[in-house]
């Protein structure tokens, strides 16, 4: 009998009309729910003078937004859970909190539907990315209150993976393991691969491809899909890199690459909707190849906290809006990054994104970490930008290497910068699930 293809065939592969209409039937039941018992919503609802009850899929864009700051004015007004939980805490069976990238860690509640619905999700990213039953997974995530190792755990479960939970902690003791017990597959976060290739090689002295991995599926943020920083894993660690994404106020991944490698499948069918606006006017769009976007995403199978057309923040490229040769349909993206990381340098839009491509270029000159140095926010930027680059184990002369770094941030992204070189080891990762780089003054 040949192998299944899709973990939810069915599902990955449906037609647009019959999607529209499950979408349609199940918003209803969602604006019917959070109408009734979200305090929140049905503040927001009469506020805007809107019946939720007789919108439909095509009248969601009638519907206003939800933003990150209201989540966390209702969870102080609210807690723990916020005006926007709609069930009692004696329903929720599991509490995360979100990472804090833009702010105050927000809380996220699952009732026992909830984690099943997770499960499906989850199911789909990865045998989408190679998981199959008994395939040696390596839980490279924190398992503590961020949503993805706790969660990533029960999915890999389901699939009857064999998973080895390391989380984040004693690397040196994890690829003793890995060693003796052999390992196929890797889930983390491009930070945290770099950490462990600065553990494997300086430290301990270990060539990170000896361990024989074939897959790594990295997320949580850009970098996975910025070429040169694939490129730069897949040849340290001797593995195909996928490129996931998803946010913790609705499923820790909602989009994936697939085999084809040809942008992120969106894999939240039945479960989440996903719009795309106009970053600037906010204004709803019909996504082109090419275009670049800001997510919305509305709930609409969620029983604890669902979150109606809500910004996430995320800007991404629509990289295509057919049929993938895989055969699942619907569109795929790039993550381009944060929003509210974008910059703008006498009229240009600037994204670390393509800072971080640039300098990863130069690899093994430098070593690919970086930050860019920001005025406080609402203070104008005026070029050169500083950005702080660390040197590589090969930088060669570092007054060139100034020079052909400046030079090509200001042929490739059209704008000035002020290339600091720091020694090497300075900017090294430390640990962390994500790193930051984008640092604004006071």
């Amino acid at each position: 009998m040949p192998e299944r293809r899709y973990w939810n065939e069915e599902m990955e592969t449906i037609d647009p009309d019959r999607l529209w209409k499950l979408e349609d039937e199940r918003l209803r039941w969602q604006l019917r729910w959070v109408w009734e018992r979200s305090s929140f919503y049905r503040r927001k609802f009469e506020e805007a003078g809107i019946d939720p009850l007789r919108i439909g899929r095509d009248t969601l864009q009638s519907l206003p937004f939800t933003v990150k700051e209201e989540i966390r004015r209702t969870q102080e007004e609210y807690p723990p859970l916020g005006g926007h939980a709609c069930v009692a805490l004696h329903e929720v069976v599991r509490i995360h909190a979100s990472s804090g990238t833009t702010g105050k860690p927000t809380l996220v509640g699952l009732t026992e539907a909830d984690s099943r619905t997770w499960n499906e999700i989850l199911a789909r990213f990865f045998w989408a990315t190679g998981v199959r039953p008994g395939t040696r997974v390596w839980l490279a995530v924190t398992l503590g209150w961020y949503i993805a190792g706790l969660s990533f755990y029960e999915a890999l479960r389901e699939i009857r993976a064999t998973v080895y939970p390391s989380g984040t902690m004693e690397a040196s003791r994890t690829f003793n393991i890995l060693r003796r017990a052999g390992v196929d597959y890797m889930v983390s976060s491009p930070t945290f691969v770099n950490y462990l290739t600065n553990v494997a090689r300086e430290r301990l002295g270990i060539d990170p491809a000896s361990f024989g991995l074939k897959v790594m599926a990295l997320g949580g943020e850009p970098g996975a899909g910025v070429p040169q920083v694939r490129q730069q894993i897949e040849e340290t660690w001797r593995c195909k890199v996928y490129d996931a994404m998803g946010t913790a106020d609705f499923a820790p991944i909602l989009w994936t690459e697939c085999e084809a490698q040809a942008g992120m499948h969106f894999i939240g069918q039945g479960f989440v909707i996903a719009e795309f606006i106009d970053p600037e006017t906010a204004q709803p769009i019909e996504p082109r190849e090419g275009m670049l976007a800001e997510l919305v995403y509305t709930a609409i199978h969620r029983e604890c906290v669902p979150l109606i057309r809500f910004r996430i923040g995320d800007l991404v490229r629509i990289e295509g809006i057919g049929k993938c040769e895989c055969g699942r349909t619907g569109i795929r993206i790039r993550c381009v990054g944060r929003v509210d990381d974008m910059f703008i340098v006498r009229g240009v839009n600037v994204f670390p994104s393509a800072v971080a491509d640039v300098i990863a270029s130069f690899r093994p000159r430098v070593t690919g970490e970086f930050q860019i140095r920001l005025p406080a926010r609402g203070f104008p930027i005026e070029p050169p930008v500083p950005v702080i680059v660390e040197l590589g184990p090969d930088p060669g002369d570092p007054v060139k290497l100034k020079k052909d770094l400046e030079e090509a941030i200001r042929a490739q992204l059209i704008f000035r910068a002020n290339v600091q070189l720091v020694p090497y080891g300075e900017l090294a990762p430390t640990g962390a699930m994500k790193r930051q780089v984008i640092v604004r003054g006071e």
